[in-house]
Formats: C-alpha cells, structure tokens, sequence
C-alpha cells in the first residue's frame, strides 16, 4: 500500500536531512579516501666529465637504483684543455677553467641535464689555468694559473652564479707549477695547491674577502695531483704519480700538516686522486698505470691499509683517470683518462659489506667526450 504523501513542512524537513546525511556521508567517504599527498619529484642526480682533448663537457643521468643514462645534447661545447671541473653546492652550478684560451666558464645545469652558459662567468686570466675550486659554502673560486712561478686568482661569485674579482692581490704558487691542482679544506679556511712538476704542496689561509695569506710549502713525493680530503677535513691526502704512491697529512686547527703513520702507502700503480667515501671510513684511489682501483681502510690517526683484495683490476684497454661515489655507499664509477676505443667510459663498481669492489656486470657507458685528464669528473648531490 503507498504511504501517503508528507505535509508540505514534512516535505522539507525530510529534504533537508537527506542533504544533511549526504553531506556528513561525502565528508566521511572524503576523509577514509583522499589519496595521500603528493611526494615531490627527486631531485635529478648527475654525473659530469669534461674531455680534456674534445672541448666538450659529458653529462649523465645517474637514476636512484645508480643506473647511467645519456642526456640530451650531451656533451656540451666548451673551451679548450680542460683539466678541472668544480660542482657548487647547489648542485646546478658548474664550472670549468680552460688551459688553451686562458678562460674560465660558468654554466647551470638545468633538471634535464642540460648546461646552459652563465651570463657573466665566463672570464680570461691572462695565462693557463690548471684548475678551479670553490669554497664549501659556493661563494669563493679559486683559480690556479700556471708558470714559473703560477699564481692562484680569486673571484667572488654571486647569486646568479656570475664571477667578479674580490680585489685581493693573487699569491705566488711554490715550485715550478706547470700542471697546479688545488683544493679548499672542507673547513673553508684553508686551500692547498699540489705543484706536478714542483713536487710541493702549497698552503693559504682563506680570508672572508677571499684574501689568500700565504702559509709556507709542504714537501710531498714526486708528482703530485688531485688532493683529497676526508669529509671532516682531519686529513689531506695526495697521489704521487711518479712515486707509485699516497701520501697523508693530519690537518691541524691552525691548518698545519703532520704526516699520518705510515706515509707514503703503495697503490701499485699510478695514482691519480684519491676519494674518501661519505663517513670517511675507506677510500679509493684509480691506478691510471697498473690498470686498476687501490682502496684502503682509513683509521682514526689518518693511518691506512688496504682493503680485501686491493687492488681492484681496471677493464681492459683503458687507463683508470678518476673514480666518483653514489651516495647509496655500494656503487663506485670508474672513468676512464685514456682509452681504446678513443671517447671516455664509465664503469660501474658494487662496493661490498667490506669495502672490496667487484664489477657491476653493466654495460659501460660513452661520455662522447676524449681525454678524461685531471679532477674533471663529478657527481652532483
């Protein structure tokens, strides 16, 4: 039988508390349904190598399982005789000095990969610069000039990543420096330039207005290059390319160096650079003679030995140049300095439990650019 009809009154009451209940049952439904917030997109990682012989800049995608890609329109044009490569700690900021027209160029690295040229950092230094290193906190660059003597030139950088002079008088290299590399204590107040032909490591104190007050010369072995530090900056050590060897400095607070236990310690091989790994607990060092990857345990007086079955052999037909590390702590890229088949590779590495290496078993990839020679390799955060 139908229910008979609702009063007019009756008739709304009810109408306004369906709307009601309807309200309250979307709510509710919203509540136990919305998708959970958006995570935002990684931040793209990559791996820079500049070609010392091609003029050109290489830049690969690096994906978070530590996989390499090519980027499009890599590599990307730039001057001459490149023999250093510095990442800012923005990760986007790059900067290359260029031996064969004396210059120095900024880019932006953009979320693609691509590197765009930086109005307003690209200058001349009116001789060869061997190599560029930034203050921890991005705002300094050093530039090395080679000669006899060279001489090291700072420039202040701005916001848009464009160079101006600081004004501080340039300081004099120790020893012949020809091929001078150079990095910035990870304090920021204290830089080191590495004479190759010199066999001498000069030391500066870092003044805020980017003035370099000159600290004396360390005596090193023969042939030095590409210095490294320890995260925390308690050690210093040197590849010595004529020596076979490594040699390591205990960094003091007022910025003097204390040869560690045990220096110089044998690579087997050609050295050339060393890289610590983030806790500065091991480091690794490329063998462009001997065809191999030393690594080393770092102990707490800056002491080192070497790790289970160091050293690492190379692949074939290649010429070790530098080595970079993933952050995820198990993967290690090799890159080539020279090599067979002519254009620059990276190899992949898994780092083990114990710090040994062993090959990744993936393909190498082609940076498309020649001549890896130098600190010219890195890997932005």
């Amino acid at each position: 039988m139908a229910s008979p009809p609702l009063s007019r009154p009756a008739s709304r009451a009810f109408r306004c508390a369906a709307s009601v209940f309807l309200t309250v049952l979307l709510t509710v439904v919203g509540w136990t349904a919305a998708p959970a917030p958006v995570a935002a997109a990684a931040h793209p990682r990559f791996l820079l190598t500049a070609g010392t012989a091609s003029m050109g800049i290489s830049v690969l995608r690096v994906d978070e399982d530590a996989t390499l890609s090519s980027v499009a329109g890599s590599p990307f044009p730039t001057g001459f005789g490149v023999l250093s490569l510095v990442v800012a700690p923005d990760g986007r900021t790059v900067y290359v000095p260029h031996a064969g027209d004396f210059g120095v160029s900024g880019y932006r690295l953009d979320d693609a990969g691509a590197l765009h040229p930086i109005p307003g950092a690209d200058i001349t230094v009116g001789g060869p610069p061997t190599a560029a290193t930034l203050s921890p906190d991005g705002t300094l660059l050093f530039v090395v000039v080679g000669g006899a003597p060279g001489r090291v030139e700072s420039y202040a950088v701005t916001g848009t990543g464009a160079l101006t002079p600081t004004g501080a008088p340039s300081v004099p290299v120790d020893g012949f420096s020809a091929v001078g590399m150079a990095r910035v204590d990870p304090s920021g107040r204290f830089l080191r330039v590495v004479t190759y032909l010199g066999n001498t490591l000069s030391n500066y104190a870092i003044q805020p207005n980017g003035t370099m007050i000159p600290l004396g010369a360390t005596a090193v072995e023969l042939g030095p290059v590409a210095p490294g530090f320890t995260p925390d900056g308690r050690y210093l050590y040197v590849s010595n390319e004529f020596g076979f060897d490594l040699s390591g400095f205990a960094v003091g607070d007022n910025g003097q160096l204390t040869p560690t236990p045990g220096s110089p310690y044998p690579t087997h091989g050609v050295p050339h650079g060393a890289v610590p790994t983030a806790d500065g607990e091991r480091l690794y060092v490329p063998n462009a003679m001997g065809q191999s990857i030393a690594g080393f345990t770092v102990h707490d007086d800056g002491r080192l030995t070497e790790l289970p079955g160091s050293p690492y052999a190379g692949p074939g037909g290649t010429l070790p140049g530098q080595v970079a590390l993933h952050p995820d702590g198990r993967t290690l890229y090799l890159i080539d300095v020279l090599t067979a088949q002519v254009t620059t590779r990276v190899h992949t590495y898994t780092i083990r439990p114990d710090g040994s290496l062993t090959p990744s078993g993936r393909p190498a990839v082609d940076t498309g650019v020649i001549m890896s020679d130098g600190p010219v390799v890195a890997l932005t955060p």
